[in-house]
């Protein structure tokens, strides 16, 4: 299995959509999917660090007090160290399974004219290679993550962004804001969005959402709990499977067969 080199860990990937028009002819639909928990069933970076053995050599994360990246670029040097190569780390990473039916659903609203991004706190390696394994890379139109690139045999990470104005999101990530800046940047108007998540940080972005919109937090995952206590003017669809969602889209006439 090939490794993303260094020339291809660009951050956004830019493609060409077909122009089938959506059931509901709606103009424009955004899909917007977290990576881990959500696309796949697992945590990428958990992946990676459980591949430190002996696992007292596993870093303190309270050495680390809010700081995602810096932990990570640790445990990526950690990995070094122990002569596992990063090659492997992203094979391992690119065999995480996908929750069910998610592959069939991001095809599905493809194929139904949907832009299709990716906003994860996880990083540009691990996603891009994940999506080349399972043939999903060509739908996906950007990716909004942590760059990440291989240098002297290590993977090296770097933070997205540095932000201190949301609360519910990372200091290098604001999800709310990379989906604003998306439309802004591809100077689109969205008619609906959908927003596909598990954790905290996604919880920013759905507070955005217009009652026009969709959120779809994962039952049973921090997301869902938190929209028991904080109200966004979006449906809220609660799901466990990319299958169920898949139904619901195609019984609401969102998406065809």
């Amino acid at each position: 299995m090939s490794s993303l080199s260094t020339s291809e860990s660009v951050l956004v990937k830019e493609l060409f959509v077909s122009s089938k028009t959506p059931v509901q002819e709606l103009k424009n639909m955004l899909a917007v999917f977290d990576f881990d928990q959500t696309i796949v069933d697992g945590n990428s970076d958990i992946v990676a660090i459980d591949l430190i053995s002996p696992t007292n050599l596993v870093p303190n994360r309270r050495d680390f007090p809010n700081n995602w990246t810096q932990y990570m670029q640790r445990v990526f040097d950690i990995i070094k160290s122990i002569e596992i190569p990063p090659e492997q780390i992203i094979d391992v990473v690119s065999l995480m399974r996908p929750n069910d039916g998610m592959p069939k659903l991001m095809r599905a609203l493809y194929e139904n004219n949907v832009d299709i991004i990716v906003a994860s706190d996880s990083n540009s390696l691990f996603i891009y290679n994940w999506l080349k394994h399972n043939k999903l890379s060509d739908i996906v139109s950007c990716i909004y993550t942590n760059p990440a690139t291989i240098s002297d045999s290590v993977i090296k990470i770097e933070p997205y962004a540095v932000q201190n104005k949301c609360n519910w999101c990372t200091t290098n990530m604001c999800k709310g804001a990379i989906m604003e800046e998306h439309a802004l940047n591809t100077n689109k108007k969205y008619d609906k969005i959908l927003y596909f998540g598990d954790g905290q940080n996604d919880l920013c972005p759905v507070l955005k959402l217009t009652k026009n919109d969709i959120a779809f937090p994962r039952l049973g995952y921090i997301l869902e709990n938190l929209l028991k206590s904080h109200i966004t003017p979006a449906k809220v669809i609660p799901w466990c499977t990319g299958e169920y969602i898949y139904e619901f889209l195609k019984s609401s006439k969102l998406i065809s067969a």
